[in-house]
């Protein structure tokens, strides 16, 4: 018999019958998983799914109409805003549009989220430094957004989201504006973030095949409710259940074939 005590220590995120209306309709309905320390999570489902709004309940943006989301063992809903702010911290986002300042260069965009929370400015200094480092950015310190790629703003971005040392990392279909190569980098990156740090991770896409490459386990969402929750494992030996996983794992091998350049050859 698991050792209750070992099994929450290791929970870095627990969702229990997690609700959300908009205008009389549900926009989630009864969410409930949880996520280990250390794990790459993907939640996968078609636009307008739930699944940004998914994101804002688990970083405490969204209150809930019922259920509860528990950080760390901390229930975001019944803590205090100082409380709530503090928990926040050790929540990271990264975002489909970079979100960056364009008035800001590399180094000042990552610093502004040590500023709001009073690092010194030497301190500061320090881990912007040891950020770009890690994000692989080193020569572009005093760039603007507006002088780098699609992939270097969003290594901007997760550094961003890093600066705090969070411990969970949400990121909002942090790929899907980049290019393939870009991609494969960005995913690389994300890799080297949780095995190197520990970070645990959330991705939240439609895209079956960043799933596959980072993930360790999927969560399918579809209308606002949780229909799979699968490892990548038994995902890619095909024992996926939902008739919506199987059509993603389908739409993905039509746009493999593509790339390939068999759809247009008549086979």
């Amino acid at each position: 018999m698991q050792n209750t005590g070992v099994a929450e220590a290791n929970e870095m995120l627990k969702v229990e019958g997690l609700s959300k209306i908009f205008n009389g309709h549900y926009a989630l309905e009864n969410i409930g998983f949880s996520v280990h320390r250390g794990e790459i999570v993907g939640l996968i489902g078609r636009s307008g799914a739930g699944k940004t709004t998914l994101l804002r309940c688990l970083n405490g943006a969204e209150n809930l109409d019922s259920g509860h989301v528990l950080v760390e063992g901390k229930n975001l809903s019944v803590l205090k805003e100082r409380e709530l702010l503090a928990l926040r911290q050790r929540i990271g986002l990264v975002f489909q549009g970079f979100n960056l300042l364009q008035s800001r260069t590399v180094a000042g965009n990552i610093s502004l989220g040590l500023e709001i929370l009073g690092v010194p400015k030497k301190e500061r200094q320090q881990r912007i430094q040891e950020l770009i480092h890690l994000v692989g950015l080193e020569g572009h310190e005093t760039k603007y957004p507006s002088q780098l790629s699609g992939g270097q703003k969003q290594r901007v971005g997760i550094a961003r989201a890093l600066a705090g040392h969070p411990a969970l990392l949400l990121c909002d279909e942090a790929t899907s504006a980049l290019d393939p190569e870009a991609t494969t980098s960005i995913l690389a990156l994300l890799e080297t973030i949780n095995k190197e740090l520990g970070v645990t991770i959330i991705l939240i896409t439609h895209e079956m095949d960043v799933i596959r490459r980072l993930a360790h386990r999927v969560l399918v969402l579809d209308q606002g409710r949780i229909v799979e929750d699968i490892s990548n494992e038994l995902l890619n030996r095909g024992e996926a259940k939902h008739a919506l996983t199987r059509s993603f794992i389908s739409r993905e091998n039509v746009e493999d074939m593509e790339a390939a350049g068999y759809a247009s050859s008549g086979f």
